[in-house]
C-alpha cells in the first residue's frame, strides 16, 4: 500500500499533509507535518491536489487560506470540541452577552467550524491557536473589551489564570465582574488528565517533570511543571536532558512519537482522540486509489461566503502573530 501510495503522489502532484495525532503509519506517509494551522499554513502556496489526514476542521481551514487547491480527507473525522460550539449554542452565548450589555470581542479557537469562525469575524472577532492564544487575549484586553472565549473553556481559563484575569462560563453570570468569558466545551481527550494522575508519578519518580496541553483542566495546568501548545510541548521535551523523566498530558499518538527516552503519558487509559484515528493507512490508500479513477470522495468544499468571513478571522490573528 505504501508503495503505491507514493507512486500515485507522484503521479497526480498530491502532496499528503498529517497532523501530529495521526496514526504512525499515517504519518510516515506524509509530506506536511504539524499541527492544524501550522499544516494550513504550509499548504497555502501548495498547487495541484492536497490530501489532509486530520479532522475536518483543519481541511476547511486549509481550504480557505488556499481556495484554489484540491483539498481531499480520506475520513471526515468530527472534532469533539468542535462539534459542541454549534451555530445555535454560538448565537444563544451572544444574545446572553449583549442583553447584559457587555463589551466584548469574540476570540476562537482554530478548532472551530468555518461557520463559526465566520460568525466571530462578522462580529469583530478573530481565531486564536493554543500556542498564540494568550498574545491574542491580551491584545483584546488591551483595547478595553472583555473577551468571549470559544469553545475551550480550559484553554480560556487556563490563561485567565496565566495573566491573573477573572472568569466567568457563558450561563452562569458574573459577566460584569469577568474579563474573559469562556463558552462550555472542552476536549474530550484533554479532559481526561487529572491530579490523581499527577500525584500518581510524583509520588512514583522524585524528579519527574509534568508536561501538559492547555485544553488539561486548571487544576491539571495548575500542578504542572510546563504547559505549552502542541509544537512548544515538542520543543520542550526534546530539550530535556537524556535521564530526565517526563510525564506528558496530550494526545498518545503524538506522545509515543516524541523522541525523549524517558516519557511517560500522564493517564491510566490511553489518550487516544479518536475522531484522529478514523484515518488509516487502508482509508488513505482507498483515497488514492479512488483520486487515480476519477472518483474522489470526501473533497473539501466551504460556502464562499462563510469562507471569505471565516479567512477574516484567521488573518486578523496571523495579522497580530
Amino acid at each position: 500500500m505504501i508503495a503505491t501510495i507514493n507512486e500515485l503522489k507522484k503521479k497526480h502532484n498530491i502532496t499528503i499533509a498529517a497532523h501530529y495525532y495521526q496514526k504512525d503509519e499515517v504519518f510516515e506517509c506524509a509530506d506536511l507535518v504539524g499541527d492544524s494551522l501550522e499544516l494550513a499554513k504550509k499548504s497555502q502556496n501548495l498547487n495541484g491536489t492536497l490530501v489532509f489526514c486530520g479532522v475536518s476542521f483543519m481541511g476547511e481551514a486549509t481550504k480557505i487560506l488556499n481556495p484554489t487547491l484540491k483539498v481531499y480527507m480520506p475520513r471526515l473525522g468530527s472534532c469533539s470540541m468542535a462539534r459542541m460550539a454549534t451555530p445555535e449554542g454560538f448565537d444563544k452565548a451572544i444574545e446572553q452577552l449583549q442583553q447584559h450589555d457587555i463589551d466584548f470581542i469574540p476570540v476562537v479557537y482554530v478548532n472551530s467550524t468555518a461557520a463559526i469562525k465566520a460568525r466571530v469575524a462578522r462580529l469583530g472577532g478573530l481565531t486564536c491557536t493554543s500556542s498564540n492564544a494568550q498574545k491574542i487575549v491580551e491584545w483584546v484586553l488591551a483595547q478595553g473589551k472583555k473577551v468571549f472565549f470559544l469553545p475551550d473553556k480550559n484553554l480560556g481559563f487556563n490563561i485567565a489564570r496565566t495573566l491573573n484575569k477573572t472568569s466567568a462560563l457563558v450561563g452562569d453570570g458574573g459577566y460584569e465582574k469577568a474579563d474573559i468569558i469562556c463558552y462550555d466545551g472542552l476536549c474530550s481527550v484533554h479532559q481526561l488528565f487529572s491530579v490523581e494522575d499527577i500525584e500518581f508519578y510524583k509520588e512514583k519518580f522524585d524528579d519527574i517533570v509534568i508536561a501538559a496541553h492547555p485544553e488539561a483542566s486548571i487544576e491539571v495546568c495548575k500542578r504542572c511543571d510546563f504547559v505549552g501548545s502542541t509544537s512548544q510541548l515538542l520543543q520542550y521535551i526534546e530539550n530535556l536532558p537524556p535521564h530526565q523523566k517526563v510525564a506528558v498530558g496530550t494526545e498518545y499518538n503524538f506522545i509515543k512519537r516524541l523522541k525523549h527516552p524517558n516519557t511517560y503519558v500522564l493517564s491510566s487509559t490511553k489518550p487516544e482522540c479518536a475522531s484522529m484515528n478514523e484515518t488509516t493507512l487502508e482509508s488513505l490508500y482507498e483515497l488514492m486509489i479512488a483520486i487515480d479513477n476519477n472518483r474522489a470522495f470526501n473533497e473539501i468544499v466551504v460556502d464562499p461566503q462563510t469562507a471569505q468571513d471565516a479567512k477574516i478571522a484567521l488573518e486578523r490573528m496571523m495579522n497580530l502573530s
